[in-house]
């Protein structure tokens, strides 16, 4: 035991302090049985970045994106958060839910311009809404609510170019 420091009854907490960090600092120790690789042909799950408010609609919406292990998901509830996600990481598409109003998708659109043009965007809209005729130029596909099981996940395939060769137990 250093000088001038105090003995712990056993199981007791030790608060954290950036003072005394380093070896003088108990340690966790645990032994790993496999050291942990990665696959020379393992990829990184694609991005996709979310645009959609929280809700149990959304949640049931969106199910089948969730369940799935081969995509990175990333939820956000306005245009500006996107935007800020859309800059700060790589976006490999954009799923706007039905709910989201046209403006907010037209300013994540303008977002991914600036930062990550050739971005595919995917919204979701309600069987009769209105779309803007910029999105069609801009490339934006639309899919029409309703939708059947796993038609959001095939559409995220095809936009995203995989194949589909994956496991059906997601």
């Amino acid at each position: 035991m250093t000088r001038g420091a105090r003995r712990r009854s056993p199981g007791a907490r030790v608060p954290w302090s950036s003072e005394g960090c380093g070896a003088k600092r108990p340690l966790a120790r645990f032994l790993l049985w496999k050291p942990a690789t990665v696959s020379p042909t393992a990829r990184t799950p694609p991005p996709v970045l979310l645009l959609a408010r929280p809700g149990p609609e959304r949640d049931e919406l969106f199910a089948d994106l969730d369940r799935r292990e081969d995509l990175c998901l990333l939820r956000v509830a306005t245009a500006a958060a996107a935007a800020r996600a859309i800059e700060e990481m790589p976006v490999a598409l954009l799923v706007a839910c039905p709910e989201t109003p046209a403006a907010a998708i037209d300013a994540a659109l303008a977002s991914l311009e600036r930062a990550r043009p050739g971005t595919p965007v995917l919204a979701l809209r309600a069987r009769r809404a209105p779309e803007p005729a910029s999105w069609k130029a801009r490339g934006v596909a639309v899919l029409r609510l309703p939708l059947l099981p796993g038609v959001l996940s095939r559409s995220v395939d095809v936009v995203l170019g995989m194949s589909g060769a994956r496991k059906e137990g997601r």
